[in-house]
């Protein structure tokens, strides 16, 4: 047992010798769009359709990074704020009126990332857990609308990067979610559910110091 303990004592330092921690900040652009295609009822003769649009809306990123690297494996905690949106379509079936909605979240993002480098070009996955601070989402006008968003949601990030001069780094990311952002909406105290999820492509730039 003995043995076995200190084994893994030395590997742990021996580990820790060959690894390389950096820090930095990163920033970029963002480009989301919100998945939803759902109808809605409500009594008393109102009935609309929610589809989200496809075409992406422009948001942007800034916050810090910690990258630890060991034989060419590395991983990277994250944590930076990030606004993005997306835009719904509303249809009121009765009406056949038609109005588009915007929704806005602002959030902390904190992915772990895991990945491997080829000489500069890096590849990287991980999960994402987002904190909502705030959010902008409204749908339908009617009385007694209220939406139920969550406060924080889980997802996942994959991609590939290119470091400059071990200094710059260039990021594109994928960021997908295993959970929806919230329960749908209250309407006169009636709950309606509704899956809204809020995918998007990530552009970083960053910088280690």
């Amino acid at each position: 047992m003995k043995k076995i303990l200190l084994l893994l004592i030395a590997i742990s330092f021996f580990v820790a010798a060959n690894a390389q921690i950096k820090f930095g900040v990163k920033g970029g652009v963002n480009s989301s769009t919100i998945k939803m295609d759902d109808i809605i009822t409500i009594p008393g003769g109102e009935k609309y359709s929610l589809e989200g649009i496809k075409s992406g809306t422009v948001g942007f990123h800034a916050g810090f990074m910690t990258r630890v690297t060991f034989f060419g494996v590395f991983i990277q905690p994250e944590l930076y704020f990030s606004s993005t949106s997306g835009e719904v379509e509303v249809t009121d079936l009765i009406t056949q009126d038609v109005s588009i909605k915007k929704m806005e979240f602002k959030k902390l993002d904190i992915p772990v990332l895991a990945g491997f480098k080829f000489g500069p070009a890096r590849i990287n996955a991980g999960p994402v857990a987002s904190i909502i601070i705030d959010s902008k989402a409204d749908l339908i006008e009617t009385s007694g609308y209220e939406e139920k968003i969550k406060g924080a949601t889980f997802g996942y990030q994959a991609g590939v990067g290119l470091d400059i001069l071990n200094t710059i780094s260039l990021d594109v990311r994928y960021e997908g979610n295993l959970s929806k952002l919230g329960d749908g909406v209250n309407i006169g105290g009636e709950d309606y559910e509704f899956d809204s999820r809020n995918p998007q492509f990530i552009f970083s730039l960053g910088i280690f110091f």
